[in-house]
């Protein structure tokens, strides 16, 4: 089913649902592949743990960038909001 399709009574997903649709996905997905990571780590070689460190960064990197986007998110709503009741 399409994102914009109509969602029944709660009508079409605005974009802070599906924003916080995508960052759940995300930091549950983060937390089930750390959790691999970390179990692999203790028995990996040398080589094995370098590349284990690059997957770890990589999807740390991709959790902050949808944290930064679930911020922008908020603060841009605070900011309109406040600025219009000036």
């Amino acid at each position: 089913m399409d994102a914009q399709q109509d969602r029944g009574d709660r009508g079409p997903m605005d974009p802070t649902r599906k924003l916080l649709k995508v960052f759940g996905v995300k930091v549950t997905d983060y937390e089930a592949k750390s959790d691999d990571l970390l179990a692999r780590w203790a028995g990996a070689g040398e080589k094995e743990r370098a590349a284990i460190q690059a997957e770890a960064l990589e999807l740390s990197a991709d959790l902050a960038h949808w944290l930064r986007e679930i911020s922008a998110h908020v603060l841009e709503r605070q900011e309109r909001v406040l600025s219009s009741l000036r």
